[in-house]
């Protein structure tokens, strides 16, 4: 029992020494319009991809959205740019942070909700291994 500790805490040692970085990939990116009026002229580009996603308009409630192939995480940052239904033109670049429970084998879809006051809420879900019923969301 001794000797098993020992290897178990030996073990738990060396992987935070080495520290876990486990590579995540998305497939999809959602652009969800919470401003209670229409929006245009949407824009989002990852900081380390050429391709832009564009919408000319997203209806209130609706959502401008892009699927695609499996990508790397994109670790530099998202540009995102639109016009706000009281005419000004609003941009963010965010980088949110991936929670440790998310499973680096599935693809993350990431959505950023534009909000009423101008502001930009992201994160991640992911569908649960095994079926889509259920999602894993990031906050």
């Amino acid at each position: 029992m001794k000797k098993l500790m020992i290897l178990l805490a030996g073990g738990f040692i060396s992987a935070c020494a080495t520290g876990y970085n486990p590579r995540y990939y998305f497939n999809e990116v959602q652009v969800v319009n919470l401003t209670g009026a229409t929006i245009q002229d949407v824009s989002l580009r990852m900081t380390a991809s050429p391709k832009v996603l564009n919408c000319s308009r997203v209806a209130k409630f609706a959502m401008c959205d892009d699927r695609f192939g499996k990508r790397p995480y994109p670790q530099q940052g998202i540009e995102l740019s639109w016009t706000h239904p009281d005419g000004s033109r609003k941009s963010d670049t965010l980088n949110p942070a991936i929670p440790a429970f998310f499973y680096a084998s599935f693809p993350l879809r990431i959505v950023l909700e534009l909000l009423e006051d101008g502001s930009v809420k992201a994160f991640y879900e992911q569908e649960e291994p095994g079926g889509r019923d259920s999602l894993f969301f990031s906050g």
